[in-house]
């Protein structure tokens, strides 16, 4: 017996678009508790930076944790338009995707929830465009396509 799953009819078209994982995020109650627990097993600090978004500032820390980026903080830019408290701990992955338009697009339509508008940041990991949505599960999730790229890419 096989334990794979094939793409169902609504699933077409997506494995075709590519989607990368950049990074994950979370949620902290103390940023400099959790950098210094990072740091101690093995991580390190990128950047540390104020992201501007919808007129408010976030202070956002980038970590190199084993083979992957962590984006720390202690508020989401998002977290204001969901429907119920937003918990510390991991809260939204992101992916890279090289056309932000039309993965949103093809995500709304598959029913996803958009947590606000689609915006423009710009900060030390450079300038993407950025759309946060909401599964019909509850899954959070960002896309991301980027126009400057100022950390190494991971593999």
């Amino acid at each position: 017996s096989s334990d794979l799953i094939w793409p169902t009819q609504s699933s077409r078209g997506w494995e075709n678009f590519p989607m990368k994982m950049w990074n994950i995020a979370g949620k902290v109650s103390d940023l400099e508790k959790e950098i210094a627990f990072i740091t101690a097993t093995g991580g390190h600090v990128l950047l540390d930076n104020i992201i501007h978004i919808e007129g408010r500032d976030f202070r956002v820390v980038l970590m190199k944790w084993g083979d992957k980026y962590l984006h720390l903080f202690e508020k989401a830019v998002y977290e204001h338009h969901l429907e119920s408290p937003l918990g510390n701990g991991l809260c939204h992955v992101v992916f890279e995707v090289p056309n932000l338009a039309e993965a949103r697009q093809r995500a709304l339509d598959a029913g996803a929830r958009e947590l606000m508008p689609p915006a423009c940041v710009s900060s030390g990991f450079g300038t993407r465009d950025v759309a946060f949505l909401q599964s019909p599960g509850g899954i959070l999730f960002e896309f991301a396509e980027m126009h400057e790229h100022k950390v190494p890419v991971l593999p």
